[in-house]
């Protein structure tokens, strides 16, 4: 199976149900409110950005970043590092021959940049915009090292 690309999205414990509640709804209503206890008792806030791998899964790991590292930053902050992250991971996942974020190089985040910057199918952002984003998968592997996820920064 395989999705669309990365995935982001952001907790939430309330789910609007139908107006016509039939016994399948409020089986499923039960579940959400398990899962709702559950994210309590791990810690979790509303909203909180997590993704979701093009094969569709769920790595612990890596979106522990967001509780962990990220846990007392604004929710536009962790968005903004969500999808930034998902950018990056794409560009390794669809340009780079589906290669998982751990696996990352010093190679790829140069192709990612000239992707990026230079290439004329390529986003071709500004400096700043650029910066921001790449400071931000800088910090997201300087946990991952400290957190013995990777071996090594790819993006020094």
């Amino acid at each position: 199976m395989s999705i669309a690309g990365w995935r982001v999205h952001f907790t939430r414990r309330e789910l609007a149900l139908p107006r016509e509640v039939a016994a399948l709804i409020r089986e499923f209503s039960a579940l959400f409110a398990g899962l709702a206890q559950g994210l309590d008792d791990l810690g979790v806030p509303e909203g909180q950005p997590f993704l979701i791998s093009p094969a569709g899964g769920y790595d612990m790991a890596l979106n522990r970043y967001f509780s962990v590292w990220l846990a007392s930053s604004p929710w536009n902050t962790q968005a903004a590092h969500a999808r930034d992250l998902r950018t990056y991971f794409d560009f390794l996942w669809f340009g780079r021959g589906r290669r998982d974020w751990r696996d990352a190089s010093m190679d790829d985040r140069a192709a990612y940049e000239w992707w990026r910057r230079r290439d004329e199918r390529g986003p071709r952002l500004e400096d700043t915009s650029w910066d921001r984003e790449v400071s931000t998968v800088n910090q997201f592997y300087l946990w991952a090292v400290e957190q013995d996820l990777v071996r090594a920064n790819p993006i020094r």
